[in-house]
């Protein structure tokens, strides 16, 4: 079993902890990862790209086809649409993109991210609200494995609102998180 995964947004956004807290828990399971994470050049709002690769056994960090990629502003959408396999899992942050997905093969789900972690009290937590819609589409992590790490790697006080914001994420079902599939 094998799961590549791609997170792109704007610096500051909390691209890169979302790779390393997926590698964090997905090694505690015993698996093999490579994060390998990228940086504008820009000191502040500059792109920020994160590949993540999970796998039983030893293989390319490379990511050519992603099985899922989640995008959090319009440049990510624009630089990485094209970078998912057929039948693959495109996560759109709604709060931020209002173009359309140019490809009919693939899944898309939109969720307003941004906005959910405001209503749920902590606008920072919108990269765990996006965590939460990701880990719904892996079949090699669990829910509760991201929750633990979580719980493990962070301050209690600052864990407690991130776990809320990711178990929302991965429940939100509402009219503005649309999963289709076009074919």
């Amino acid at each position: 079993m094998k799961s590549e995964i791609i997170f792109s947004g704007i610096g500051g956004q909390g691209i890169i902890l979302l790779g390393k807290i997926i590698c964090k828990a997905a090694a505690g399971k015993g698996l093999y990862v490579t994060l390998a994470p990228a940086y504008g050049q820009e000191k502040r709002g500059g792109r920020t790209s994160c590949q993540v690769v999970i796998s039983e056994q030893i293989g390319s960090p490379v990511i050519s086809e992603a099985d899922t990629i989640l995008v959090m502003d319009e440049d990510s959408l624009k630089d990485y649409e094209d970078r998912l396999k057929p039948d693959g899992c495109l996560i759109i942050n709604s709060s931020m993109i209002t173009s359309e997905v140019h490809r009919n093969d693939i899944k898309v789900v939109k969720i307003a991210v941004n906005d959910i972690a405001g209503r749920i009290g902590s606008p920072k937590s919108a990269n765990m609200v996006a965590l939460g819609a990701v880990a719904r589409t892996l079949d090699i992590i669990t829910l509760e494995d991201l929750k633990a790490e979580l719980k493990a790697s962070m301050k209690e006080e600052i864990a407690d609102i991130n776990m809320r914001a990711l178990e929302t994420g991965y429940c939100f079902n509402g009219s503005q998180n649309r999963l289709r599939h076009r074919v």
